[in-house]
């Protein structure tokens, strides 16, 4: 097995969403699954293109895109 980073830098996440084909600014929160596929919970713009606020929290939706097959090496 390699050995695993001890941390990833802002480039190499706002890399990795653009990969997958998500605006970095809008992500709260991503996770992979290997059979399922992603999660990604992206935040809610208003008309001007602010975060909408519900409450103390901002609004997000969460989108799933599923796994077209499984990783096998």
């Amino acid at each position: 097995m390699t050995s695993l980073p001890t941390h990833i830098t802002t480039d190499q996440r706002r890399a990795a969403l653009r990969a997958l084909g998500l605006p970095p600014a809008l992500v709260q929160k991503v996770t992979l699954h290997q059979h399922d596929g992603m999660h990604a919970a992206l935040y809610v713009l208003d008309r001007e293109g602010r975060r909408i606020q519900h409450g103390d929290q901002a609004l997000t939706a969460t989108v799933r895109i599923p796994a077209e097959g499984v990783i096998t090496a």
